[in-house]
């Protein structure tokens, strides 16, 4: 049945109307596996109650001087699970509250005003250097680059996750979308 044809039925509680409904859902997802393999994973995830175990944070839109070694702490919460995530606001710090496997990514926009012609900055994990992103800049050209990383890492619950620059006396671009952090829970940490 295609789907014009549902749209052709006049009463949709039709106990015939619903059967062939189910059948053509049946068929959408056996027709497109990338369908039902999310469908699954909704429904894993959502039994665990970690539905959706996400966390990004985006620059809230100005310009910041950064010292060597600096944490960037200027996040604004776009979307966050509170049962897995928590954001300390002060160090720019990202908690995890739940064991499990992470996918974890960010991207900085880095203005050259000090005649450097590289930047550099860290993803941590509690303190310790997990992601490492440097980025190079041609004479001439514009004077300011991103930079984006990301990787899958095993984490514990109360580890922390925080974006460090490594050279002194950076400026960078805190707008929304060039400058952004995050981590998806992807699942349980292996077993050993």
């Amino acid at each position: 049945m295609a789907p014009q044809d549902l749209q052709d039925r006049q009463d949709p509680r039709d106990p015939q109307g619903f059967q062939e409904f189910q059948g053509f859902q049946e068929q959408l997802l056996w027709d497109h596996p990338v369908l039902l393999v999310l469908q699954v994973l909704k429904d894993l995830l959502a039994s665990r109650d970690l539905l959706p175990a996400v966390v990004h944070l985006q620059g809230q839109g100005s310009a910041i001087q950064v010292k060597n070694g600096g944490v960037l702490n200027d996040w604004s919460r776009i979307t966050m699970n509170p049962k897995v995530f928590k954001l300390h606001p002060r160090s720019g710090e990202l908690e995890v509250l739940v064991d499990g496997t992470y996918f974890i990514y960010s991207q900085v926009e880095v203005y050259y005003i000090n005649f450097t012609d590289f930047a550099s900055y860290e993803v941590v994990v509690d303190e310790k250097p997990f992601l490492q992103c440097t980025r190079s800049i041609e004479t001439g050209k514009t004077n300011y680059n991103t930079c984006y990383t990301a990787g899958v890492c095993l984490l514990k619950a109360r580890q922390k996750i925080a974006v460090k620059m490594v050279h002194a006396d950076i400026s960078i671009n805190m707008s929304k979308h060039t400058t952004f952090f995050g981590a998806i829970r992807l699942g349980e940490a292996p077993a050993s």
